[in-house]
């Protein structure tokens, strides 16, 4: 650092117009000495005298030597040591070279390696660093970054623009405020970029990841149709969706938008379709991430199930096709996939559209697979799988309250009555008993079922078993026991069991999960 005098004596002879080449030489071979050392290396007192002395002045100082003063800058900013010295003077200084720069940027080959290296050097200071970012948000710089991208800049510089946008925005406890426009612009960036570059998977990670900070920083001002032509994504997971990575950060942009706007129904502007061919594709597969993509995506669909904005007529086609691959995904080997399935088409399982409409209805797709739900809630009951068990018995309730069970023959009821009975005597867990109890009440009382049917509920070691749950701990299961011993038996008032509630404002409540 004992060169540092250089710097000074630059500085003076660039004010006086009396630089030299042997000067421009010699300062160009200490900016390169300066940038190939250990930033560990250096002092606090070494950091001082490069802040007071290193040339950064745009008014100054030409392009060749901004851009060497700014790759001194971001080669010493790979340490956090670094950032923290030279703190918000130098951000300062660099936001301001930016700014110089937006004005005049065009193909001159010093300006585009002037822009690259100052974007690097902001985007250095900025990384992890709250106190300098926050100084170049101050500044202007989120503004200024965005008004690069749409200038004429050279391929390799756009990635670190990129860089720049996402240390920008990584600040949590920060009131960003963001263009109106931003998501869209950046939405038709990416679009553009794919045009002409399909490999740089870095840069479409950390441009997702962009977005992604400012779904979860935006003002409340937007609204989630500014999220549903985000095509970019749409683009990214159809044609790279074997890249993990990239499929991965692309499926945590849709939860993040989802997620914020308590709103999942978006997702059937054909995301939807993406989604299922890339659990298609990675259902098998039991490396660890490929598994977290599975997993994601069912959650995701499961939200999407359980959303009442997906029952508007217009997105009922789009239901029905979602109902149909799911109806496929209960013969799943991956018992992850199989289980979402169940719990979605439970849910779907509720939907009712107007009668003007077609009269193709989740339930009755789902209703011509009885037999499969039937017969694997008997197989779960004797596995002890209660996600499975409490999964159907959520499904039937619903279908029942939809259908009727108007396509269920005698031979599906009975077993399901004797299914249902197992169902109480083999467990006292008290979710399974709650809904196997909700569903036997609504078998009673909405199933059309035969009076030698009911005589099997009437037994009376069943009606000990439910009068045993007629006092249990948990209040709403005892509620419930004396409901279904009044449906059993209907001479009994109601009304002297469970005080003012009534049966009609219990019945029609239906089960979402």
């Amino acid at each position: 650092m004992e060169k540092m005098s250089l710097f000074e004596s630059f500085n003076n002879n660039t004010k006086n117009k009396q630089v030299n080449e042997i000067d421009y030489e010699n300062i160009m071979d200490l900016f390169n000495e300066l940038s190939e050392l250990d930033p560990k290396c250096l002092s606090a007192d070494d950091y001082d005298k490069l802040i007071n002395f290193l040339p950064l002045s745009p008014n100054t100082h030409g392009d060749q030597v901004l851009a060497a003063g700014c790759n001194v800058i971001a080669s010493l900013c790979s340490d956090d040591l670094a950032r923290h010295y030279f703190g918000e003077k130098i951000t300062v200084s660099t936001v301001n070279i930016l700014k110089s720069l937006t004005s005049r940027i065009d193909k001159d080959k010093c300006i585009q390696e002037c822009l690259l290296q100052t974007c690097r050097a902001v985007g250095n200071l900025c990384y992890y660093h709250e106190e300098n970012t926050k100084c170049a948000l101050k500044e202007g710089c989120l503004l200024i970054t965005m008004e690069v991208l749409k200038t004429n800049i050279n391929e390799n510089i756009q990635p670190v623009v990129i860089g720049l946008l996402l240390n920008l925005t990584h600040l949590d406890d920060y009131n960003y405020k963001f263009q109106d426009n931003m998501i869209e612009e950046l939405n038709l960036y990416g679009i553009k970029y794919m045009e002409y570059n399909n490999n740089n998977y870095r840069f479409y990670i950390n441009l997702v990841s962009v977005m992604i900070n400012i779904v979860r920083k935006s003002s409340s001002n937007t609204k989630i149709t500014d999220y549903e032509k985000c095509y970019f994504i749409d683009r990214l997971l159809e044609t790279y969706n074997m890249q993990i990575n990239v499929t991965s950060i692309c499926i945590k942009f849709i939860k993040q938008v989802s997620k914020i706007y308590n709103v999942y129904n978006w997702i059937l502007k054909e995301k939807h379709k993406t989604l299922i061919e890339i659990l298609d594709k990675y259902e098998e597969n039991q490396e660890e991430d490929p598994k977290r993509i599975v997993k994601k995506i069912c959650d995701i669909i499961i939200l999407l199930s359980n959303d009442d904005g997906s029952m508007e007529n217009n997105k009922q086609l789009d239901v029905l096709y979602l109902v149909e691959w799911l109806l496929k995904k209960l013969h799943s080997n991956n018992l992850y996939v199989k289980l979402s399935a169940v719990r979605s088409l439970a849910n779907f399982s509720r939907y009712k559209y107007e009668s003007n409409h077609t009269t193709i209805s989740p339930a009755k797709t789902i209703m011509k697979h009885i037999t499969w739900f039937i017969n694997t809630l008997d197989k779960s009951i004797k596995d002890n799988n209660s996600l499975m068990e409490v999964s159907i018995l959520c499904l039937l309730k619903n279908l029942l309250y939809v259908t009727n069970f108007e396509s269920l023959d005698e031979n599906h009821t009975d077993k399901l009555i004797k299914i249902t009975i197992d169902v109480l005597n083999h467990t006292t867990f008290n979710p399974i008993v709650m809904k196997g109890m909700d569903i036997i009440r609504c078998i009673i009382k909405k199933g059309g079922i035969s009076q030698k049917q009911l005589v099997l509920y009437k037994n009376s070691i069943f009606i000990k078993l439910v009068t045993t749950h007629c006092n249990s701990v948990d209040e709403d299961i005892q509620i419930l026991a004396k409901k279904l011993l009044y449906s059993i038996n209907e001479d009994i008032n109601e009304s002297e069991i469970v005080g003012s509630k009534t049966i009609e404002n219990n019945l029609q409540i239906i089960e979402k999960i």
